[in-house]
């Protein structure tokens, strides 16, 4: 007798009842979408950075003509730090492994979408105990052996498409492990970004703290030779004592912030703490960027958060589909071709053939709420994603409109700091030359000084503000993260591989 095919199959089982026909067109309707619920996107930014005209022609200051981010900032110690980072960090490598996993998962929830296909063999020894005996051990008919192989293929009819969303599910988890590893990059290369031009600005301000620890010690020793030569008063000397030790404790604060720095280097680069001490470079070679932000609306397809949530949202919407289609009867399709007979020998006889065909449904008629439990579940899982993707939107926008902010003011405190540091170092030059001359006291000579000190400390430390702006500007408009192990995806819709191939 020959086999039937699976499409044969499928044709018998469809004339069991009328009714399984209906439910097999049923079966084909795809999975709804879901509108992703946008929140309301400004028109324009509050504060856009004004394109500066000596500047409108280089290449290098536009975010987009360097591929990755960082470079614009041109230096290639933190080039190296970076790819280090890209190659070697431990949470980068987690990530691409949750991102395996998420699309193995992926694989295998596409397996309910096709024919399931198994053999089974088997070979069974029996003989009848003596009916004229009541004790259990006593056998006295023959041994009978029975040889059976046999072929069989399952097929559950995917009836409102349960078994297609599951998969829609998680591809689009697949999607957000893989956003999930590129919002990790975003953020860990923005991170390493930031400790290294701290590095640079504590390595600034050590210089400066050390020549203005040089110059005060000159001047306490000029000082304490006045107090004994009886010119000065020995307020004067406790006075400049004092500005000493302060810049002493200055300079060992700085020391600790400089060791932490380099701890947290070594462990974001993956690089010997050894190798990260003589790392070189200066805050001054370090290129201000020209961030350009586009529109607000550019945020939704560049953030990789964003769209980390809306695969997300994406994700808990085909569940919910899923536990609705639980709802409704299953039909399970199944079909046997083998061989079985009394010896090894005669088993692939003609005589020995046989074949099975079978279709059941199953429906569940009360479980105690446990199916619509799971659908309320469902829809409260998909309601506290969408609140998610708001707000990612909503804290998307906030993050750009304060770097942009920070990227303009900071620009003025930073020429107002110039202005301030020449005038400091006028009143220290005219402030020490009129106390030589005996027109003001010592006190005065220390004031300015003082006030010099601290515009010069705060000159690095605005650089760095401002360089850490463009790098939360960058980080805020999505950056331009490279992501080599996946292709990016036009948009989020991801569906099971040859979805036709789920329904008849």
């Amino acid at each position: 007798m020959p086999m039937p095919s699976f499409l044969s199959l499928l044709r018998l089982c469809g004339r069991i009842p009328a009714l399984l026909g209906v439910l097999t067109v049923a079966g084909c309707l795809s999975p709804e979408p879901f509108p992703t619920p946008r929140p309301p996107l400004p028109d324009h930014w509050t504060h856009v950075p004004p394109i500066d005209p000596a500047r409108s022609n280089d290449p290098a200051a536009s975010p987009r003509a360097i591929d990755p981010w960082w470079r614009t900032l041109g230096s290639p110690t933190l080039d190296t730090l970076e790819s280090d980072l890209l190659a070697h960090h431990p949470d980068i490598a987690s990530a691409a492994a949750r991102l395996d996993q998420a699309r193995i998962r992926a694989r295998i929830a596409e397996s309910p979408l096709f024919p399931s296909l198994s053999l089974d063999t088997s070979e069974r020894l029996s003989q009848r105990g003596n009916s004229g005996t009541t004790r259990a051990s006593s056998f006295s008919g023959p041994i009978v052996q029975a040889t059976q192989a046999s072929l069989s293929a399952s097929y559950e009819l995917d009836y409102r498409g349960r078994n297609r969303t599951l998969a829609q599910k998680a591809a689009y988890e697949a999607e957000a492990g893989r956003l999930e590893r590129a919002t990790l990059h975003w953020s860990l290369t923005a991170d390493l970004a930031s400790s290294y031009i701290k590095l640079l600005t504590l390595k600034t301000r050590r210089a400066l703290a050390r020549q203005s620890r040089e110059t005060a010690g000159k001047i306490l020793e000029l000082v304490v030779r006045q107090v004994d030569l009886g010119h000065a008063s020995p307020l004067d000397a406790v006075r400049q004592q004092n500005t000493v030790a302060s810049i002493d404790a200055q300079l060992a604060a700085m020391e600790l912030q400089h060791h932490q720095t380099l701890d947290a280097l070594a462990l974001l680069s993956g690089k010997p703490l050894a190798e990260v001490s003589r790392l070189e470079g200066s805050l001054d070679q370090l290129r201000l960027p020209l961030i350009q932000p586009g529109l607000p609306s550019t945020l939704l397809a560049r953030r990789p958060d964003i769209r980390q949530a809306e695969a997300t949202l994406q994700a808990a919407h085909a569940d919910l589909q899923a536990a609705r289609a639980t709802l409704f009867p299953t039909i399970q399709l199944t079909g046997e071709r083998g061989y079985s007979s009394a010896g090894l020998s005669s088993l692939i006889s003609p005589g020995s053939a046989f074949w099975n065909l079978s279709a059941s449904l199953v429906a569940t008629l009360f479980d105690h709420g446990k199916t619509r439990g799971a659908i309320e579940l469902a829809e409260s899982e998909r309601q506290a994603a969408v609140a998610a993707y708001q707000k990612a939107v909503l804290s998307a926008l906030k993050d750009v409109e304060d770097n942009l902010a920070a990227v303009h003011w900071l620009a003025e405190q930073e020429k107002a700091q110039q202005r301030a540091e020449s005038a400091a170092q006028e009143s220290w030059r005219l402030a020490e030359a009129r106390h030589q001359a005996g027109a003001v006291d010592f006190l005065t000579v220390l004031e300015a000084q003082r006030s010099l000190l601290q515009t010069q400390d705060e000159r690095p430390q605005i650089r760095q503000a401002r360089l850490n702006a463009a790098i939360g500007l960058f980080k805020a408009l999505g950056g331009e993260i490279p992501d080599n192990a996946a292709p990016q995806p036009e948009s989020l819709t991801p569906q099971a591989s040859n979805p036709q191939a789920s329904n008849p």
